[in-house]
């Protein structure tokens, strides 16, 4: 079985996801000129799912930025 590790920075993930996170909002911001080709329902549902994905991922950043002593709740 072949297996692809890919390593990254903390730093380096982050910026994935802050790229990510601007992609799907500029796919966002052009959305509503395409209703008349899908319809509005279509556009609500889109929406909503790419707006919760965002939120994933800034709740994925969060995540990432806490330190492992934040974790465990242990003071320097």
């Amino acid at each position: 079985v072949n297996q692809l590790i890919i390593v990254m920075t903390l730093k380096e993930g982050l910026e994935l996801i802050e790229n990510y996170k601007k992609g799907l909002q500029k796919f966002l911001d052009v959305l509503p000129e395409q209703a008349v080709q899908i319809g509005s329902e279509m556009i609500k549902t889109i929406t909503m799912s790419t707006k919760n994905e965002i939120a994933n991922l800034e709740a994925i950043e969060e995540a990432l930025k806490r330190s492992p002593k934040d974790e465990l709740g242990i003071s320097e």
